[in-house]
């Protein structure tokens, strides 16, 4: 396990370094970036983990692996990121933006009514990949907002995606 913890930490900082070469030069998005590839090369070794324990029919074992990691990321990771750039006097917030806030609220959502019940089938597990990648479709569309550009309210092509850009002849 240790072998594979650490390939995936050298993994994820590489993934971390290349992140703006990856934003501009691919024209992947900044929400794809954190809602996607970020968070998949991160918890790659949980999901293996949980696929082989499911595979092996332990599902309390898998989704303990799946949400104990997702609930460290929501209750540890975010604030504690929050209190380091607090201490170097980098500003650094929760504040979602109304796509986030969708996001999130569709997840909970999704996972909620697919846990009600303690059981699951090939069906459910079908609807939350095809949300999964609903979500990946919609945060790869969706456009970057550009932290400076010209006056309020006029429109600049920094804060849009690639595949945004080419989507309407910009």
């Amino acid at each position: 396990h240790t072998n594979r913890i650490a390939l995936v930490s050298l993994i994820a900082v590489a993934l971390v370094h290349e992140i703006h070469y990856i934003v501009e030069h691919y024209g992947v998005s900044d929400p794809f970036m954190g809602l996607i590839l970020v968070p998949l090369v991160e918890k790659a070794a949980e999901h293996l983990t949980s696929i082989d324990e499911a595979w092996d029919n332990q599902m309390n074992l898998a989704l303990s692996h799946v949400l104990g990691a997702t609930l460290q990321t929501a209750l540890f990771n975010g604030p504690f990121i929050v209190i380091v750039g607090w201490g170097m006097k980098f500003p650094m917030g929760l504040d979602f933006d109304l796509f986030n806030l969708a996001m999130l609220i569709l997840a909970i959502i999704t996972v909620g009514n697919f846990l009600r019940d303690q059981k699951s089938n090939y069906l459910e597990g079908f609807l939350m990949v095809v949300v999964y990648v609903i979500v990946a479709i919609a945060a790869f569309y969706n456009p970057t907002i550009p932290e400076t550009g010209g006056a309020a309210g006029e429109a600049t092509n920094e804060g849009s995606t690639t595949a945004e850009r080419s989507l309407f002849g910009l």
